[in-house]
Parts: C-alpha cells; sequence; structure tokens
C-alpha cells in the first residue's frame, strides 16, 4: 500500500493522526432492499453516501434521506455507507452497499455529517459512474442549511433565522437544527426489531440486563481507562444488574471484565437488527461522550449519557442532534471528561447517583464534576429553547 503524504490531526487531543492508506481498489456488498428493478438509465438513479459519524448518520436516516426523497420521487434510490448499517435503510432505499469490514478502520476519518479521508472522497467520485451522486457532506447541508424561498439564497446556520442574510424576506425554510420542534414533526422513525430478532437476543441478556457502550477512538479522545469500566460493572453487578457490553468493535473497548457478556466481539454484531432488539430489552444503557445513545433513543430504551455542556447548550451541535433523535427518556449528566478521568471514583460515584434516581423514574439532568455547576446551569437556561429541550 502507498501512503497519503497529507497528515491530519485529532480534532480533540490534537495529536498527529496514522497516515492514511491509499486504497487502490474497493468493493461493496450490495443488499438489494425491494423488487423495484433497477433503471438502465443513469440520470433515474440517485447515489447519497453516508459516511459520517455514527451521530450524524442517525439524523440522516431519520430525517435527510426522507427529505431527499420526497423531492427526488420515483428515483431509484441506493445509499452507500459503513459495514453493518443496512438496517437503517432498509425501509427507506432501493439498495444499500457497504464497505467491507476489513476497510472501517476508515471511520476514524469521519467528522460529523462529513469525512477527511481521500479515500472516501474518491469512492464518492467513482460513484458517478453509476448515477447521480450526493455526497456524505450534502446531508450536513440540509441540517445546517437554511434558504430563502424568496430570493434562493442558501447559508448554514443552527438558529433560527428571521430574516434572509440577502434580500431581507421573512420567507425562510429554516435548517433542520433551526427548528428541531417543527421538524421532528416530520421524522421517519427506524422501525423495531422483529419478533424473530427479539427471540434471539434474549439469548444474551442475564437478569435485569443493562448495554455498556465503552467508547475507544483515536479522533477526538474522551476514552475512560479499562478500570473505570471495571468498576462500572462492579457498580452495576453490586445493584442487581446483568452487564451486556455493546457496540462496534472498530470503535468499542473490549470488555475488561471477563464474565461480563462482550457482543461487540462477537460475529453477530454486525448485525444491526440484533444489536437493536437486545437493547430494546435492556432496563437502560450507559456511555460517556459518544452519540451510541442512538440506539437506545431509537428503540424507546432508557440512557444515561455523560457530555459537556458545551455539546448540549453551547457551540457543540450534539444537543440539537440528540433532540431529534430521541424517542425514549434520558438522564443527562453534564460533566467534563478529565474530570472524571483524572477522577474515577468521583464519576462512579456520580453515576450511582444517577442510576438510583433512573430507578425511581426521575430523569431530571444531573450537573457534577464541572468547574462550575452555575455557569452550566446558566448555560442551559439560555439555550435549551433554541436547541429544541
Amino acid at each position: 500500500m502507498k501512503l497519503l503524504s497529507v497528515k491530519t490531526f485529532n480534532p480533540g487531543d490534537k495529536k498527529e493522526s496514522t497516515a492514511e492508506s491509499n486504497i487502490k481498489d474497493i468493493d461493496f456488498n450490495i443488499f438489494k432492499l425491494n423488487n423495484r428493478p433497477k433503471p438502465t438509465d443513469k440520470s433515474q438513479i440517485l447515489i447519497i453516501g453516508c459516511f459520517s459519524e455514527f451521530g450524524c448518520e442517525t439524523v440522516g436516516a431519520m430525517y435527510c434521506i426522507p427529505k431527499i426523497m420526497k423531492e427526488n420521487r420515483g428515483k431509484y434510490i441506493i445509499v452507500v455507507g459503513w459495514h453493518g448499517r443496512e438496517y437503517l435503510y432498509r425501509h427507506l432505499v432501493d439498495e444499500f452497499w457497504e464497505i467491507k469490514e476489513e476497510y472501517m478502520w476508515l471511520r476514524e476519518y469521519a467528522r460529523a455529517f462529513h469525512n477527511e479521508s481521500k479515500n472516501i472522497k474518491l469512492i464518492e467520485k467513482k460513484l458517478t459512474n453509476f448515477g447521480s451522486v450526493l455526497t456524505s457532506d450534502y446531508l450536513g447541508k440540509i441540517a445546517v442549511g437554511v434558504t430563502c424561498k424568496a430570493c434562493g439564497a442558501f447559508w448554514g446556520d443552527v438558529r433560527k433565522i428571521k430574516n434572509c442574510i440577502k434580500c431581507k424576506s421573512t420567507d425562510i425554510k429554516q435548517s433542520l437544527f433551526g427548528d428541531v420542534v417543527t421538524h421532528k414533526k416530520d421524522v421517519v422513525r427506524i422501525p423495531s426489531p422483529s419478533v424473530e430478532k427479539l427471540e434471539q437476543a434474549r439469548q444474551y441478556l442475564g437478569t435485569n440486563p443493562v448495554g455498556v457502550f465503552a467508547r475507544q477512538r483515536k479522533c477526538y479522545g474522551r476514552n475512560l481507562q479499562p478500570e473505570f469500566y471495571v468498576g462500572l460493572v462492579k457498580l452495576l453487578e453490586d445493584k442487581g444488574y446483568t452487564p451486556i457490553w455493546l457496540g462496534e468493535k472498530q470503535s468499542t473497548m473490549a470488555c475488561p471484565v471477563d464474565h461480563i457478556v462482550d457482543f461487540s466481539r462477537m460475529a453477530e454484531a454486525r448485525d444491526l437488527e440484533l444489536t437493536l432488539a437486545i437493547v430494546k430489552q435492556l432496563k437502560f444503557t450507559v456511555q460517556f461522550w459518544t452519540a451510541s445513545t442512538r440506539l437506545a433513543a431509537m428503540m424507546g430504551t432508557p440512557y444515561i449519557i455523560f457530555e459537556t455542556p458545551d455539546q448540549i447548550w453551547g457551540n457543540g451541535q450534539e444537543g440539537y442532534r440528540l433532540n431529534l433523535c430521541d424517542f425514549s427518556p434520558k438522564k443527562l449528566v453534564i460533566s467534563h471528561y478529565l474530570n472524571v478521568y483524572n477522577d474515577n471514583e468521583a464519576g462512579l460515584k456520580l453515576l450511582g447517583q444517577c442510576i438510583n434516581e433512573v430507578e425511581q423514574n426521575n430523569f431530571d439532568d444531573v450537573f457534577g464534576l464541572l468547574e462550575s455547576d452555575i455557569a452550566a446551569q446558566d448555560m442551559k437556561r439560555d439555550n435549551a429553547s433554541r436547541i429544541g429541550s
């Protein structure tokens, strides 16, 4: 393999990332999702790239792609994306093309809706041989793009806009993030797993099962230590729960406790419908600074998520994405990553408090391990209505 010369750096810890290997040729596993014949006329085929981070990909599947389909009625729609994601699109489009599992390391180059991978850009360019192509970042333009219906001006903004930046018209088509409350009415939900999958999932579940998603990505950092998760398992078991380890192995820490079911390392984990069937039957899930919450949210399963105030109510966009994809009770724990990383005991104590409150059906936000609880609460007060929560 030849190495591409361009250096890339992790957005989170700013460390230089591994040089991207140049993939000479790549092929796909192709899923035909219905009986519609594929047109011979390429102009009638629309190909949508979905090489995004998972938290954005779910927004795309439930909002952006249904919108594109309405605007392209009658077109034969193909989604091209990550290995193991076919279930997200099975109810929507005509075909799903997944890259093979050996290339899933390309996920490390995904940044929200867009992708910094030269390989992905080349793949999306080559897809024009098969039809018209909307690249992955086009979905991001739907999420943050504002359109003036009067003059046609288009620009990016997550705020609710009153006037066009060019003609000052008030006839504005708001971005998805700019009007979460209105757009959430247009959601196309991910279907519930089949009865057969729900039955199959039960073989992996113990008494009072709880899902654990242990983030381990090079990009952004925000990975907690294995020792933290050993303590988390003990905390859950002491409370009478049976943890099950979930996630895609490319971005999930292997379970550091031998007797726990590590579904993330099983071959069956590539079946997203089966994963969702497991999640649907859990008491709740636990995760830290990661968008794996979407799995629980889509299935109506309660979840606990540690996240920073800035990502929920500040300059980050996770608050918008979270609210668009939420269809279950959630326990937001507003906390800073390094404070938990540097004091695992305090982090686990805070989690224990949250579990106790969830058991009492208390899903109020919790503020802890912050430099200033008051500053974070002020940020929520000033911005929650804008973000849709």
